[in-house]
């Protein structure tokens, strides 16, 4: 899959995403991106919020399972396209980890809410051979 030259998303959506980050803290919030792929580029149209169930939510994040099975049937169903995975670091900046890099599934793009020192930062990533790749963001 081929690294989008940007990535657009309604300024209203990602106010929400942060919201929703910053009302989950000192933990970690996740979910996914839906919408748009096209070889240029990647609109986002919606999020889903998943409930965080990891060992240790404040440093990492992992899918409630039933959440995650239900969300991928009604997408299919929908017609829907899962475009991205986002999550936050409440303590952190926007910057992929080495956790985020095994947890990596391939997907389109990966997105990260920094909340860095009551900073708010929203950052985009593509993995390509290894590396991040940053993806620029357009909000409209």
């Amino acid at each position: 899959m081929s690294v989008p030259a940007r990535c657009i998303i309604p300024h209203r959506i990602a106010t929400d995403l942060i919201s929703q980050c910053r009302a989950r803290l000192p933990y970690e919030a996740c979910g996914v991106l839906l919408g748009i792929r096209t070889e240029e580029e990647l609109t986002v149209e919606s999020y889903c919020l998943l409930r965080n169930v990891a060992a240790d939510p404040r440093d990492s994040f992992r899918f409630a399972p039933d959440e995650w099975i239900r969300l991928n049937l009604q997408t299919q169903k929908n017609q829907r396209e899962i475009v991205g995975l986002w999550h936050s670091h409440p303590s952190g900046p926007a910057l992929p980890s080495a956790q985020d890099a095994e947890g990596w599934d391939g997907c389109g793009s990966y997105w990260i809410v920094g909340l860095e020192g009551g900073r708010t930062d929203l950052r985009a990533y593509a993995r390509s051979g290894g590396e991040w790749i940053p993806i620029p963001l357009i909000a409209v």
